[in-house]
């Protein structure tokens, strides 16, 4: 008797699995524009990077915490922190290293 991928395994949803992706989008967005409305132009995406990696983080530890799935057949915290480093490293490759240089304070004017 042969059994399926999919049969025989307990795939325990928990209440993360169960919120609205426009919801956590918007979520998400919010920080975003609060950099927008606060940083220069020129420092947005070291900025932006910066915090996609920490929501990453963040939700890396909360997907540990709440041992959720991480092959579910539907959106999971883990999907959520890959988007994140996907999001940080497509900024991070965009942003000039003068620009992360004054993000840290390092540098105060471009040469």
């Amino acid at each position: 008797m042969r059994r399926g991928l999919a049969r025989g395994t307990s795939q325990r949803l928990t209440w993360l699995a169960s919120i609205d992706v426009p919801l956590v989008a918007a979520i998400a967005a919010m920080p975003a524009v609060v950099m927008a409305a606060h940083l220069p132009s020129s420092l947005l995406l070291p900025a932006l990077a910066a915090f996609a990696f920490v929501a990453a983080a963040l939700a890396a530890v909360l997907g540990i915490l709440t041992r959720t799935a991480r092959s579910a057949a539907t959106v999971t915290i883990w999907d959520v922190a890959g988007a994140c480093v996907l999001i940080g490293v497509a900024a991070g490759v965009f942003s000039e290293p003068v620009q992360v240089s004054q993000l840290l304070g390092i540098a105060t004017t471009t040469q």
